[in-house]
């Protein structure tokens, strides 16, 4: 039972986080903020306040990909993430 109730919450998770990334590419605004975030849970956080709810673990499960258009990269120079368009 634990098991399903996680895995419904971690899809709602990654959900939120696709619909997030989406929103980021419209909002020049929160897009800003999140540029400015130095981590994954300054990130989860500013989402969470925009009415999306994801850990900032659940973020850097998806550093690397590609998610709803976004690119998400974990910068190397710092423990921030950097958002942008695919294919940049």
């Amino acid at each position: 039972m634990m098991d399903e109730r996680y895995a419904k919450t971690h899809q709602l998770s990654v959900e939120n986080l696709k619909a997030f990334l989406q929103e980021i590419q419209k909002n020049k605004e929160l897009l800003k903020s999140v540029k400015e975030a130095a981590t994954a849970n300054e990130i989860a956080e500013i989402a969470s306040n925009a009415g999306f709810e994801f850990s900032g673990e659940e973020l850097k499960s998806v550093s690397n990909q590609n998610v709803s258009g976004v690119k998400v990269k974990k910068q190397d120079t710092s423990p921030s993430y950097s958002f942008g368009e695919s294919g940049n």
